[in-house]
């Protein structure tokens, strides 16, 4: 049996590979979860201080080729864009970037893409886990608009770290300095034309980088992992830690706890005024009548907690009042940090909950997010 099989959990064929994936295979990637259809690595065996220490003092690699694009091609992109997302769009300019929402007529989010806008005529939606595609071309049919949807052929790399920009100039050449956050540029890395986006999911400099075919997608990442040799590149999974301490979750946190965009803790996620998009109604509704929960920063003990495998719920005196599907241990507070969503008066900062997990229950403290700014 080969090493990569013997050191990880068996995978099946029914849930598709990154084209990285025997990068990530050889890098030794031990566990893999499945996000839009697809094996996404997330650890490598190692002490998860290794992997935060990577990303906030020098650079890391990721895999994130599961984190697909729903693109809008054509004269109608833009309007099917702004239909399906809850941000105003009209003053964004080609190479513009900007995270955004999607949700159903109900108002409740279907996901909380970073929208780009490489050409005029272009919109990318880049998702987490959802089947979004399916939901956008239904409504570019609904609306005759003259649009094509598709899901391109195009699988990212994020390169995220005080050092990325270091181990990407060489490789991107003149501009890439002057990229601001939530922007991004077309390039070309060796054989690959590419688009690179100062995005990421660490909260601190990074970038995506988007081939634009998977044809040369592993020397991509040849290239980009020889150039990170000299600056202390470790090939990782996302870094859970690093995002939570900015207060960065995933779709399926909203999708999961059935949340509308108006309880999440970024107040700026709607412009209701904007015009029409789905959902608008019943946000609209909501906003009236004000929202009874909040997604909130939660402050916890100075020991770690157990692996959340499954929801926790959030008490005060015995009354549930929340739940959490993020917990995890925070190396720049050392101590224990969650993302939680409770009932709105148990919202405000300093207020004092229970966090009930498999091994007892945990004093917590309701902070406001970001932990780190």
């Amino acid at each position: 049996m080969s090493d990569a099989l013997s050191r990880r959990h068996p995978l099946y064929p029914n849930a598709r590979r990154s084209p990285y994936f025997a990068r990530t295979e050889a890098a030794g990637a031990t566990e893999y979860m499945v996000y839009n259809h697809m094996y996404m690595p997330m650890a490598y065996g190692r002490d998860r201080g290794e992997d935060y220490a990577a990303v906030t003092s020098a650079v890391a690699l990721w895999d994130v080729g599961p984190e697909r694009q729903t693109e809008l091609r054509g004269p109608g992109a833009r309007a099917l864009a702004d239909l399906l997302t809850t941000r105003r769009l009209s003053d964004l300019a080609v190479g513009g970037c900007r995270y955004t929402v999607c949700c159903d007529d109900a108002g409740r989010i279907i996901c909380d893409p970073v929208l780009l806008l490489p050409w005029d005529d272009v919109v990318w939606l880049s998702h987490g886990t959802v089947d979004l595609t399916l939901w956008a071309r239904g409504y570019a049919l609904s609306a005759g608009l003259e649009v094509t949807v598709r899901e391109p052929d195009v699988a990212p790399l994020q390169v995220q770290g005080p050092r990325s920009l270091d181990v990407l100039r060489p490789l991107v050449g003149p501009g890439l300095e002057h990229l601001r956050p939530f922007t991004c540029m077309q390039a070309r890395i060796g054989q690959a034309d590419v688009v690179v986006s100062r995005t990421g999911w660490s909260g601190g400099l990074g970038y995506e980088v988007f081939p634009l075919t998977t044809e040369h997608s592993l020397d991509t990442w040849d290239a980009i992992a020889a150039s990170g040799q000299g600056h202390g590149m470790l090939v990782t999974g996302p870094n859970v830690s690093k995002a939570m301490e900015a207060g960065i979750t995933d779709t399926s946190y909203a999708t999961n706890q059935d949340l509308n965009p108006l309880e999440l803790w970024q107040d700026y996620l709607v412009d209701l005024d904007k015009g029409p998009f789905i959902g608008r109604e019943a946000l609209r509704r909501v906003a009236e009548q004000g929202v009874r929960r909040k997604v909130v920063g939660l402050l916890g003990p100075s020991t770690p907690l157990p692996r959340l495998e499954w929801p926790w719920r959030i008490t005060a005196g015995g009354a549930a009042l929340g739940s959490t599907r993020w917990v995890t241990w925070s190396f720049a507070l050392e101590r224990v940090i969650s993302i939680g969503v409770v009932d709105i008066e148990a919202a405000a900062p300093g207020t004092r909950l229970v966090l009930e997990h498999p091994c007892g229950a945990a004093e917590m403290t309701v902070v406001p997010l970001p932990f780190v700014g």
